[in-house]
């Protein structure tokens, strides 16, 4: 039976290895429940039942306690084999903490004295998870370790209107209760003093967990939720064994690249859990009365490192040694062997034979690496025959020796390695009840499978287990994502993503009652999450009748409507093109269609920004009224960032509201990131910060900027001179163009000078404004767009007529481009860029000079 992880209720034993002091007992679990899991391992909440000590008591263990328990080995098998992949690459071996006990044993240890140092430096052990006992699991086949369970969260959202207070602070000075945010600074200054003091000891390689700039290193330190009240105290670090290891040429994060030159300076090319035990041996004698009962385990984990490092092949660390070393290739002949072992390759008989004969051992490991070569083959002639348009007999053949030889050398292994594989085989090939019974637990098993990942419903799962045509049916599908396979086969799914899809939003628009509970169903979650005050929530909610809300929010819904519409259409387009050239290979077909499909997705204005867009020009025509549309109607049009028209255009009259939505659809969008969209990551709280936190920092800031502003005199002239100051230099552009090149310019030629110009003619208008408003400061800066675009494409015709009558220039264009179209041009981007640096400069502009009383 291959087990890939335990559901809730499920009881297991262990012999558990205790990590300080280091005895031994035979520990019965119950599973509470699977928590999650990544490339390290995965994780669950037990219950210990039963505590049998073999020589003494666990520390830290009692029966009836509840649990953290981590299995080195990931619960999705493509998390494994690439995981195995990186970790291969680094360290030529396989992933040493799933299957070397010595390893998963030194990486134990050395949390246990990472907890002790972090007590000594915070006056806390508790910031740092208790680890308690290793084990073996027989069952996955891999090492498991058993830790104190941390009910903690991640970080909440604070509402901060002093984010520039809390740009400026340092995470080396004391939290700031004027930068806001507490919970966040508390965090950023525990994690920057945590790395520091793990690279004191000697665990650089470790610290990688907690350093910030790695993007996904914040849901590592949880908050305990017994100081809730407290947003300084709590922070736990929780998580020391890294999943992927650091490939110099694979940076995996912003924050790995230091990493990588750190590592070179130290001599340590490829990064994952090494540590420096001399400086370790340092810092524990520096605090020699806070360890000195751990001499035992410090003497127990110099073993353990030089098990686990002289256990693995490691060019970048070995080198020489490789070469002169008898010693050290039997001790990696040894932990293979082990590995093979705690991994279930092999059993015990057959352990005990390749632990006695070396030349035997060094066999089984070549066959394990065939695989890999045949795949690694067959890949390289695929690829060569797709580069070169050839299939011919020389390619063809190795390539499918190499397909052939993976299969085959892995069933010869497994032949090899255990006794009970050896029988199931020949019962397979000799019973044909046997077979049939073999074929219905592999379908068990499949289906299990689906089931956890979501693949088929538990109704639709029970049928399958029953019925080997509807089985059959789906085994191609399932190398389809997720959702696709459920579409194609599961009735109540499809219909219940067609309702969410096209009903629903369509239910928004004509059901008030609908949009309200959405709406409170949001707020509900913003409270919960603290995207929201209490406040602001009783805000909302007691505004949720206002006709300008109930009309905001069917917008809302009519922005869902628009969501697959240029999905839909896209994939028409590309079904309708290739439809319409028959004459095409499969595989221009295929290049062509989905060309098209990305070309879609990049595209400013999209069928359903269309779509979006003529929505709101319609109900600015019907009611008449600009003034409530005047962002939406421009921005609607507009792909991705059209989505946030309504919730900008709600700023005005429900700045709360639209800041809320705002961060509340953004943040949830986070989530599709890979890896950084993680709940707790660094980026979930910067997309809060900018939609959320920034517009009210903007808003603090401009109020602060009036107040500055009263003593001074209201401005005009400027407006008039910055036109004049845009026409003289386009205009002197235009005649060295004409005098130089015998050509006449466009604006395509000079696009960095009309996005330029006008943007700091822009920020000069609003700079130099005086006592006026800010909405009257942007108006001037949208005026001086507008004045000087429309005047210079005046003169510009006029300079195009002198060229081409008076000068005999030939003209490329027509008067009707030079014209309209560069009008219309010009007015587009002299207004956009001259209102967004006027928008800039009321940001970033420094407080103007009060004007001296006399």
């Amino acid at each position: 039976m291959h087990v890939v992880r335990y559901e809730a209720g499920e009881e297991l034993t262990y012999e558990a290895t205790g990590v300080f002091p280091a005895h031994t007992a035979m520990m019965r679990l119950r599973i509470e429940k699977f928590v999650g899991g990544g490339f390290a391992g995965q994780v669950y909440k037990v219950a210990v039942l039963g505590l049998d000590p073999l020589d003494d008591s666990i520390e830290g263990l009692r029966v009836g306690g509840v649990y953290a328990m981590k299995i080195l080995i990931p619960p999705s098998n493509g998390a494994r084999l690439f995981r195995d992949a990186i970790y291969r690459a680094g360290f030529q071996a396989p992933f040493a903490l799933q299957c070397n006990p010595a390893a998963a044993r030194a990486g134990a240890l050395w949390q246990k004295f990472i907890r002790r140092a972090a007590g000594v430096r915070f006056d806390d052990e508790r910031c740092v998870v208790d680890i308690l006992a290793t084990f073996v699991d027989s069952t996955l086949g891999g090492c498991g370790e058993i830790s104190e369970w941390v009910d903690g969260r991640v970080w909440r959202y604070e509402v901060n209107d002093h984010l520039d207070a809390r740009k400026r602070w340092k995470h080396t000075a004391p939290v700031d209760p004027r930068a806001g945010s507490p919970e966040y600074c508390a965090k950023r200054k525990f994690m920057a003093a945590f790395v520091k003091l793990l690279h004191e000891m000697g665990a650089p390689e470790f610290a990688r967990q907690y350093e910030w700039w790695t993007c996904k290193s914040q849901p590592n330190a949880l908050k305990r939720l017994d100081t809730n009240e407290d947003p300084l105290r709590g922070l736990t670090a929780v998580d020391f064994r890294a999943g992927l290891a650091l490939l110099p040429f694979l940076p995996m994060a912003p924050g790995d690249v230091p990493l990588i030159f750190k590592g070179f300076w130290r001599g340590s090319l490829v990064q994952f859990d090494r540590g420096s035990l001399k400086k370790l041996h340092a810092f524990v004698r520096d605090h020699e009365a806070d360890f000195h009962d751990m001499a035992p385990a410090l003497e127990e984990l110099t073993q353990a490192e030089r098990r686990y490092r002289d256990g693995q092949i490691d060019v970048t660390h070995n080198h020489v040694r490789l070469l002169c070393s008898p010693k050290l290739w039997g001790e990696i002949r040894l932990a293979n062997v082990t590995g093979w072992r705690v991994r279930n390759i092999t059993d015990e008989a057959t352990t005990a034979r390749l632990h006695r004969n070396g030349l035997v051992s060094w066999l089984f490991w070549l066959l394990g690496g065939l695989p890999a070569m045949g795949i690694a083959a067959a890949v390289g002639f695929f690829i060569a025959a797709i580069a070169t348009g050839r299939w011919s007999r020389e390619i063809i053949l190795p390539m499918i020796a190499g397909i052939v030889i993976a299969p085959a050398a892995v069933l010869l292994r497994r032949i090899w390695g255990r006794a009970d594989l050896r029988k199931h085989y020949a019962s397979i090939l000799t019973s044909g009840r046997y077979f049939l019974r073999a074929l219905l637990a592999r379908r068990m098993e499949q289906l299990t499978a689906w089931l956890r990942a979501g693949r088929v419903s538990d109704v639709t799962a029970l049928r399958l287990s029953e019925s080997l045509p509807r089985y059959c049916a789906h085994l191609p599908l399932s190398v389809l994502p997720i959702f696709l396979h459920r579409l194609l086969t599961d009735r109540q799914y499809a219909k219940n993503l067609a309702h969410t899809i096209f009903v629903r939003p369509v239910k928004l628009y004509f059901n008030a009652e609908l949009r309200e509970q959405w709406l409170r169903d949001m707020v509900t979650e913003g409270r919960k999450n603290h995207m929201l005050t209490d406040e602001d929530a009783e805000m909302i909610l007691s505004r949720i009748k206002e006709p300008f809300i109930q009309k905001y929010l069917k917008s809302l819904a009519v922005h869902v409507c628009t969501l697959p519409v240029t999905q839909i259409v896209s994939v028409a387009v590309a079904i309708w093109y290739v439809m319409q050239h028959p004459e095409l290979s499969f595989n221009q077909a295929w290049t062509r269609a989905g060309a098209i499909l990305v070309a879609f997705q990049f595209t400013p204005i999209s069928p359903g920004s269309l779509v979006r867009g003529l929505y709101v020009l319609y109900l600015v025509i019907r009611e008449r009224n600009f003034k409530d549309y005047n962002i939406a109607v421009f921005m609607g049009f507009f792909k991705y960032i059209g989505y946030l028209s309504f919730p900008i255009q709600m700023a005005y009259r429900y700045p709360t509201l639209a800041r809320f939505m705002a961060a509340h659809w953004a943040t949830g969008a986070v989530r599709i990131v890979p890896v950084f969209g993680e709940r707790g990551a660094l980026l979930e709280h910067a997309v809060f910060d900018l939609f959320y936190n920034y517009p009210l920092t903007i808003r603090r800031r401009l109020h602060e900027k009036d107040k500055a502003r009263e003593t001074l005199s209201p401005r005009v002239w400027h407006v008039p001179a910055l036109v004049v100051g845009i026409l003289a230099i386009f205009s002197a552009f235009d005649w060295t163009w004409i005098q130089q090149y015998q050509q006449v310019t466009s604006l395509k030629k000079l696009w960095w000078l009309a996005i330029f110009t006008p943007m700091l003619a822009g920020a000069a208008a609003t700079i130099f404004a005086g006592r006026s408003d800010a909405k009257r400061r942007i108006i001037m800066a949208f005026l001086v767009g507008v004045v000087s675009s429309v005047t210079f494409t005046a003169i510009h015709g006029g300079f195009w007529v002198y060229a081409t009558e008076v000068r005999g220039v030939v003209a490329s264009r027509t008067w009707w481009d030079v014209f309209l179209g560069g009008l219309l041009w010009r007015v587009l981007a002299f207004t956009c860029s001259a209102v967004l640096g006027a928008i800039l400069a009321e940001i970033y502009s420094p407080w103007p000079k009060r004007k001296k009383e006399i």
